[in-house]
């Protein structure tokens, strides 16, 4: 069913719709469409007896509606073949339609078609993730490829195809880019671009590392950092590299996830980066003018413990309602994964233990992760993608295995509670888990999830719960600030009184980027106030946004806001 069309009204107009049918107490369950969706398409790393580090490194994903008509496709990004030949170069190799990277356009009911060669999103090279936004302000997403080598910049044409601007609009980077996300950094209207790489990794420089006589993938500490990029938007279809004068170009770190939230509440996007095995970046936002790293002094680049740890995917989310976005970070197995709370002083706290999150992960090696809402309760639930880095980890160390279960915590109120076997039979199959995006594919108010798997077909994780919370869906538009509103902070208070803190971003999980709208989970509440602080500094009050739909709200500098409502249920 294709959405009905929007109703620009002056006030939020009223409307009936039922609910969900159980109790809120009963457990989320997902379903993976994937069989029957029409997706096919398995994610070719190219595994190799040379252990090329890429290979285990790729898997991103994103949600986006690229033809505007109201449903999220899904987009893939894969690898390509490597020819390896004695005494010379390997070759990257993405000709056959296998390796290509993937565009399904949603056609409702659960089913997806195919227009990657319409479309013009092949790819030309080893792809490792993805980042949409709309950097031109069309009103159409565009995408951002990072790959070993020459990134791409894909323009949305508005006609059902993209159009590739790299060079001309001088993004192209290179070396070992991994996540990349769109962000206004000096709130100018116009979507930058930071994109975090990796090691000083080559074919040339490809280090035998192993135990026993068994060749295996090397550690990141087998290699020197590379230095992140930033890119600032002309406002013209072109960018420049101001990554040194920004202080964001440090060559120590060792860059995987990107996440973005406005940690001091200052009014300005700041940037978490997590690096692999030394300490994480926090990159503080001085208004605009540049960027100073502080993971050490706000204590949120290094455990409870002191020490650096294999930081890969993240999130920078508000977890226990208090207004102040904390800070979620996945690691590797036997390291636990590391929940910052925000202290509100400009430092975190390492709070993993006592909530819960380091025992739920110690066996486990995190990648695509966010804090989102899953049952619709109020509070946001935990989810991460799993999988270990070392193929034969498993010879190594008998605790440990290569494919590992997806993981669900659930969020009691500040305490987070594993509720992975309840959660249906995926969550309970072993799987060589990467990238990870989240959205409301079907519009039906619960978020859904992508992920993509080594060497196997993706996870499209239908979220099937039927539960009597409401919930409230909000895409807003931005006029005087970037179309997308990426960088908005939003308040939700329901009619109890209870608030609830969001940030408008594609970014964060692990080379992968989501729904930019906004789910918020009200409980028994059917009607919430909403306050607004877009990325211009306009503040925006809509006094009663009612449950169970979404609703679009334009950036009104009168503040009252334009608002429609889109129909709920998109199945």
């Amino acid at each position: 069913m294709r959405p009905a069309s929007l109703i620009v009204v002056g006030t939020v107009l009223l409307c009936s719709l039922g609910t969900l049918r159980v109790t809120s107490s009963e457990h989320v369950v997902f379903s993976n469409l994937q069989p029957r969706s029409g997706i096919d398409f398995r994610l070719e790393n190219s595994p190799s007896a040379e252990r090329f580090l890429i290979e285990t490194m790729t898997g991103g994903c994103a949600f986006l509606d690229f033809d505007g008509d109201g449903l999220l496709d899904i987009f893939l990004v894969n690898g390509a073949a490597i020819h390896t030949q004695p005494g010379k170069a390997p070759i990257i190799d993405k000709a056959e339609p296998r390796y290509w990277n993937r565009l399904y356009r949603n056609l409702g009911g659960g089913r997806f078609e195919d227009v990657t060669e319409k479309a013009g999103v092949k790819g030309r090279g080893f792809a490792l993730g993805v980042a949409v936004g709309d950097y031109d302000n069309d009103g159409r997403p565009d995408l951002y490829v990072t790959n070993y080598g020459q990134n791409e910049l894909l323009h949305n044409e508005g006609n059902g195809t993209f159009k590739e601007v790299t060079l001309a609009a001088g993004v192209a980077a290179g070396g070992f880019s991994t996540s990349a996300a769109f962000m206004d950094y000096n709130r100018d209207g116009l979507l930058d671009l930071f994109v975090s790489r990796y090691v000083d990794w080559s074919f040339e420089n490809n280090k035998y590392c192993g135990t026993g006589g068994a060749r295996d993938y090397c550690s990141p500490r087998d290699f020197g950092g590379v230095q992140n990029l930033l890119f600032r938007n002309n406002g013209d279809g072109t960018f420049t590299d101001v990554s040194k004068e920004m202080g964001v170009g440090l060559a120590s770190g060792k860059s995987l996830g990107i996440a973005i939230n406005d940690f001091d509440r200052d009014g300005w996007p700041d940037i978490y980066v997590a690096n692999d095995q030394v300490p994480s970046f926090l990159l503080h936002n001085r208004q605009g003018k540049s960027f100073e790293e502080i993971g050490l002094r706000s204590a949120a680049g290094l455990n409870e413990n002191g020490s650096a740890f294999a930081g890969m995917g993240v999130d920078f989310a508000d977890y226990d309602n208090d207004g102040w976005p904390d800070i979620f970070v996945t690691a590797l197995s036997l390291e636990g994964y590391v929940l910052f709370h925000n202290s509100r002083d400009g430092t975190f706290e390492d709070v993993s233990e006592e909530t819960g999150v380091k025992k739920a992960s110690f066996y486990l090696s995190g990648w695509g992760t966010k804090l989102v809402d899953f049952d619709n309760d109020g509070w946001k639930d935990l989810f991460v993608a799993n999988g270990h880095v070392m193929r034969g980890i498993q010879g190594t160390l008998r605790t440990l295995s290569y494919d590992q279960p997806l993981l669900m915590l659930r969020n009691d109120e500040g305490l987070f509670r594993d509720v992975s076997a309840d959660m249906g039979p995926v969550f309970r199959q072993p799987w060589a888990a990467r990238g990870a995006a989240f959205g409301d594919f079907n519009n039906d108010g619960s978020v859904d999830v992508l992920v993509q798997v080594l060497g196997k077909p993706p996870l499209l994780l239908e979220n099937s719960a039927q539960s009597k919370n409401h919930w409230l869906g909000l895409q807003l538009v931005g006029t005087k600030s970037n179309r997308d509103a990426i960088g908005a902070g939003v308040k939700v208070t329901d009619s109890k009184g209870r608030e609830q803190y969001f940030f408008v971003s594609r970014a964060s999980s692990y080379l992968s980027s989501s729904d930019p709208r906004i789910i918020a989970g009200l409980g028994e509440s059917t009607a919430a106030k909403v306050e607004i602080i877009w990325p211009s500094g306009l503040k925006q009050l809509i006094s009663q946004v009612l449950s169970d739909r979404y609703t679009r709200i334009v950036e009104d500098a009168v503040g009252a806001g334009r608002v429609t409502i889109a129909p709920a249920r998109q199945r």
